[in-house]
Protein backbone atom coordinates (compact mmCIF):
# COMPACT_ATOMS: atom_id res chain seq x y z
CA UNK A 1 0.00 0.00 0.00
CA UNK A 2 1.45 3.40 -1.27
CA UNK A 3 1.07 6.46 1.33
CA UNK A 4 -0.92 9.06 0.23
CA UNK A 5 2.82 11.84 -0.07
CA UNK A 6 4.38 8.99 -2.81
CA UNK A 7 4.40 10.19 -6.01
CA UNK A 8 2.18 9.93 -8.62
CA UNK A 9 2.67 6.61 -10.82
CA UNK A 10 1.40 5.10 -13.86
CA UNK A 11 -1.40 3.19 -11.90
CA UNK A 12 -2.57 6.48 -10.75
CA UNK A 13 -2.62 8.21 -14.29
CA UNK A 14 -4.66 4.71 -15.16
CA UNK A 15 -7.15 5.35 -12.42
CA UNK A 16 -7.60 9.13 -13.18
CA UNK A 17 -8.07 8.31 -16.77
CA UNK A 18 -11.03 6.02 -16.18
CA UNK A 19 -12.33 8.04 -13.61
CA UNK A 20 -12.28 11.18 -16.49
CA UNK A 21 -14.21 8.40 -19.14
CA UNK A 22 -16.61 7.52 -16.56
CA UNK A 23 -17.68 10.98 -15.38
CA UNK A 24 -17.08 12.10 -19.16
CA UNK A 25 -19.99 9.22 -20.13
CA UNK A 26 -22.10 10.05 -17.57
CA UNK A 27 -22.32 13.50 -17.20
CA UNK A 28 -20.58 15.44 -20.18
CA UNK A 29 -19.66 19.01 -20.72
CA UNK A 30 -22.68 20.87 -22.48
CA UNK A 31 -21.38 21.25 -26.17
CA UNK A 32 -22.74 25.28 -25.60
CA UNK A 33 -21.16 25.61 -21.93
CA UNK A 34 -18.33 28.34 -23.20
CA UNK A 35 -20.89 30.46 -25.16
CA UNK A 36 -23.10 30.23 -22.29
CA UNK A 37 -20.48 31.55 -19.99
CA UNK A 38 -19.26 34.05 -22.21
CA UNK A 39 -23.04 35.26 -22.29
CA UNK A 40 -23.15 35.06 -18.33
CA UNK A 41 -20.12 37.09 -17.81
CA UNK A 42 -21.33 39.74 -20.46
CA UNK A 43 -24.75 40.40 -18.97
CA UNK A 44 -22.92 41.02 -15.84
CA UNK A 45 -20.50 43.55 -17.37
CA UNK A 46 -23.87 45.54 -18.36
CA UNK A 47 -24.85 46.10 -14.71
CA UNK A 48 -21.52 48.65 -14.37
CA UNK A 49 -21.45 51.84 -16.21
CA UNK A 50 -18.18 52.75 -18.08
CA UNK A 51 -17.25 56.81 -17.41
CA UNK A 52 -16.26 58.22 -19.82
CA UNK A 53 -12.14 59.98 -19.91
CA UNK A 54 -13.06 63.86 -20.81
CA UNK A 55 -10.06 64.34 -22.66
CA UNK A 56 -9.05 61.96 -24.85
CA UNK A 57 -5.56 62.56 -25.38
CA UNK A 58 -4.78 61.20 -22.12
CA UNK A 59 -5.88 57.74 -23.38
CA UNK A 60 -3.49 55.51 -24.76
CA UNK A 61 -4.07 52.27 -26.42
CA UNK A 62 -1.35 49.94 -27.41
CA UNK A 63 -0.81 46.77 -29.65
CA UNK A 64 0.62 43.46 -28.55
CA UNK A 65 4.00 44.30 -30.22
CA UNK A 66 4.23 47.93 -29.46
CA UNK A 67 7.42 49.53 -27.28
CA UNK A 68 5.96 52.49 -26.10
CA UNK A 69 4.64 53.17 -22.80
CA UNK A 70 1.78 55.41 -22.12
CA UNK A 71 2.74 58.91 -20.66
CA UNK A 72 2.09 59.13 -16.85
CA UNK A 73 -1.68 61.08 -16.02
CA UNK A 74 -1.11 63.73 -13.37
CA UNK A 75 -5.19 64.86 -13.15
CA UNK A 76 -7.86 63.27 -15.03
CA UNK A 77 -11.55 63.58 -14.76
CA UNK A 78 -14.60 60.95 -16.18
CA UNK A 79 -18.04 61.29 -16.74
CA UNK A 80 -20.99 59.30 -16.56
CA UNK A 81 -24.08 59.77 -16.09
CA UNK A 82 -24.72 58.78 -12.67
CA UNK A 83 -21.21 59.89 -11.59
CA UNK A 84 -18.38 62.09 -11.75
CA UNK A 85 -14.72 61.22 -10.56
CA UNK A 86 -11.95 63.69 -11.01
CA UNK A 87 -8.14 62.32 -9.63
CA UNK A 88 -5.18 63.77 -9.36
CA UNK A 89 -1.77 61.40 -8.94
CA UNK A 90 1.56 62.97 -7.09
CA UNK A 91 4.48 60.96 -5.62
CA UNK A 92 3.66 59.25 -2.29
CA UNK A 93 4.69 60.93 0.93
CA UNK A 94 4.37 58.08 3.39
CA UNK A 95 7.28 56.13 2.09
CA UNK A 96 11.04 56.42 1.92
CA UNK A 97 12.54 59.16 0.10
CA UNK A 98 14.30 56.33 -1.94
CA UNK A 99 11.21 54.81 -2.87
CA UNK A 100 9.05 57.83 -3.56
CA UNK A 101 9.35 57.66 -7.18
CA UNK A 102 7.63 53.78 -7.20
CA UNK A 103 4.73 54.80 -5.05
CA UNK A 104 1.90 57.37 -5.67
CA UNK A 105 -0.99 59.45 -3.93
CA UNK A 106 -4.21 59.91 -5.61
CA UNK A 107 -6.05 62.53 -4.45
CA UNK A 108 -9.75 62.49 -5.75
CA UNK A 109 -13.21 64.20 -6.09
CA UNK A 110 -16.23 62.53 -6.79
CA UNK A 111 -19.86 64.16 -7.29
CA UNK A 112 -21.46 61.26 -4.66
CA UNK A 113 -20.82 61.98 -0.87
CA UNK A 114 -20.19 58.57 0.55
CA UNK A 115 -19.24 56.81 -2.88
CA UNK A 116 -16.99 54.22 -2.37
CA UNK A 117 -13.63 54.38 -4.53
CA UNK A 118 -11.62 51.64 -5.47
CA UNK A 119 -8.42 51.88 -7.00
CA UNK A 120 -7.59 48.20 -8.98
CA UNK A 121 -3.82 48.10 -10.09
CA UNK A 122 -1.62 45.19 -10.91
CA UNK A 123 -0.67 44.61 -7.21
CA UNK A 124 -5.08 44.54 -6.13
CA UNK A 125 -7.07 47.08 -5.19
CA UNK A 126 -7.44 49.61 -2.67
CA UNK A 127 -10.30 51.27 -1.19
CA UNK A 128 -11.61 54.73 -0.05
CA UNK A 129 -14.97 56.21 1.19
CA UNK A 130 -15.35 60.10 -0.37
CA UNK A 131 -16.16 62.29 2.61
CA UNK A 132 -19.40 64.83 2.66
CA UNK A 133 -17.91 66.84 0.17
CA UNK A 134 -16.94 63.79 -2.31
CA UNK A 135 -13.18 64.27 -1.47
CA UNK A 136 -11.09 61.27 -0.91
CA UNK A 137 -6.86 60.15 -0.95
CA UNK A 138 -5.73 56.89 -1.63
CA UNK A 139 -1.80 56.59 -0.05
CA UNK A 140 0.73 54.09 -1.51
CA UNK A 141 0.08 53.25 -4.89
CA UNK A 142 2.24 51.57 -7.42
CA UNK A 143 3.20 53.56 -10.11
CA UNK A 144 1.87 52.35 -13.31
CA UNK A 145 -1.07 51.92 -14.55
CA UNK A 146 -4.67 52.39 -12.28
CA UNK A 147 -8.44 52.21 -13.13
CA UNK A 148 -11.06 53.12 -11.19
CA UNK A 149 -14.56 51.49 -9.87
CA UNK A 150 -17.40 53.73 -8.35
CA UNK A 151 -19.91 52.25 -6.14
CA UNK A 152 -22.16 54.31 -3.61
CA UNK A 153 -23.11 52.03 -0.56
CA UNK A 154 -26.10 53.55 0.36
CA UNK A 155 -27.48 52.97 -2.72
CA UNK A 156 -27.97 49.24 -3.92
CA UNK A 157 -30.05 49.96 -7.35
CA UNK A 158 -27.28 51.84 -8.42
CA UNK A 159 -24.62 50.39 -10.67
CA UNK A 160 -21.03 50.56 -10.33
CA UNK A 161 -19.11 53.17 -12.49
CA UNK A 162 -15.72 51.53 -13.61
CA UNK A 163 -13.35 53.87 -15.61
CA UNK A 164 -10.59 53.11 -18.33
CA UNK A 165 -7.03 52.29 -17.40
CA UNK A 166 -4.81 55.02 -16.78
CA UNK A 167 -0.91 55.69 -16.30
CA UNK A 168 -0.66 57.11 -12.59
Amino acid sequence: MTSHTDAIDARDIANLGHVHDLFAHADPVPSDLAERVKFAITVHALHAEVAELMDSALLTTRGADAQVEPTPTESVTFTAASVSLMVSASPSDTVDTDDAGDRMRVDGWVTTPGAQVEAVTNEGSRTAISDANGRFVLDDLPHGPVHFVVTDPSNDETRPVITPTIQI
